[in-house]
């Protein structure tokens, strides 16, 4: 019941984060620069969440808008497979590249600031995946997904602090990073999982 009522809160504090990342950033931007938390502490305490419950939206979601004749504990298996992995890859690689080359020659972040404007800023791109696995009618809201892209430009001179013509540069080259990490993971699991978990139906 502890552990319960614990794993309840922090869903609680994670949308808490989400809703005023969008109406209250530059506040809530300030207390995540106090936070000063690891990378480890973010990802299970926001990210994780988050992937839970897109999890149980891919399983819920699969149930009641695949047919029978597609369905299977294949399919399921390798949607949530992906999820976790690509999503996972693309947020650590990423932060990977934008602290050891684009941080590097910017002069800007830390290991820790970056990876946490990146994940917070993602919020918004999680919560219209959970609505579009549950709801898959609705996937045009995947256009609010770039919300988060905003989020994250905004969020830079708060938890970078940078401005000016290093806030651009590091602003278009992370985002590119983003786009070209997230885009090969997806790629790259998406093969392997649709040999392990697929290969019957394709």
């Amino acid at each position: 019941m502890h552990r319960s009522f614990r794993y309840m809160s922090n869903i609680f504090r994670v949308f808490t984060r989400i809703l005023n990342l969008s109406f209250y950033p530059a506040n809530e931007l300030k207390d995540i620069a106090t936070e000063n938390n690891s990378r480890k502490t973010i990802y299970i305490e926001f990210v994780v969440p988050l992937l839970c419950l897109m999890t149980i939206a891919i399983i819920i979601g699969t149930w009641l808008n695949t047919s029978r004749e597609l369905y299977s504990a294949g399919y399921v298996i390798y949607r949530i497979a992906m999820l976790w992995t690509s999503l996972s890859a693309g947020l650590y690689i990423s932060s990977f590249v934008v602290t050891e080359i684009i941080a590097h020659h910017t002069g800007a972040g830390g290991h820790n600031r970056d990876f946490a404007l990146m994940a917070y800023s993602a919020g918004t791109a999680y919560l219209v995946i959970i609505i579009v696995a549950l709801f898959p009618f609705f996937n045009e809201l995947y256009v609010l997904a770039f919300y988060s892209c905003y989020r994250y430009w905004t969020g830079i001179p708060h938890l970078i602090r940078i401005d000016g013509i290093n806030r651009t540069k590091y602003g278009i080259l992370s985002l590119l990073v983003m786009l070209l990490t997230y885009s090969l993971s997806f790629f790259f699991f998406d093969k392997v999982f649709k040999a392990i978990f697929l290969n019957s139906i394709s």
